[in-house]
């Protein structure tokens, strides 16, 4: 900023003779005359989460009665009682908040006929 303001070069001149880009250069010449400094912007939060705090004890009571439901399956129960259908990546990030762990049934049988190796033909063992 030094140099622009010392007029020491064009903008596209100053950009090379500092290895950034010229959009850099001239973006930082409107921040620096409105603010009067050239730092960077605070970050600006993202976007809120779909199910806030006040939702969370719905979320947990939705668990604890489907413990062995899958995600888009709890999405489901979730999105009446809340009146919001979250996203399945959204309620993972709830989930994770949460200090609840869930449990999955299997929901297949083992296979009857066991596999076999391509080469040798021996049952390949399970464990």
């Amino acid at each position: 900023m030094e140099a622009h303001l010392q007029q020491e070069g064009s903008i596209r001149h100053l950009a090379k003779r500092f290895n950034v880009s010229g959009r850099f250069v001239w973006g930082l010449i409107p921040r620096f005359r409105s603010t009067g400094n050239w730092a960077p912007k605070p970050h600006g939060g993202g976007n809120p989460p779909r199910l806030d705090a006040a939702q969370y004890e719905t979320v947990t009571t939705v668990v604890k009665h489907y413990p062995d439901a899958r995600l888009k399956e709890l999405c489901g129960h979730v999105a009446a009682p809340c009146h919001i259908t979250p996203s399945k990546s959204s309620l993972h990030r709830t989930l994770d908040k949460l200090p609840l762990t869930r449990k999955k049934r299997a929901l297949t049988r083992q296979s009857v006929t066991p596999q076999t190796s391509k080469h040798s033909g021996k049952p390949i063992k399970r464990t």
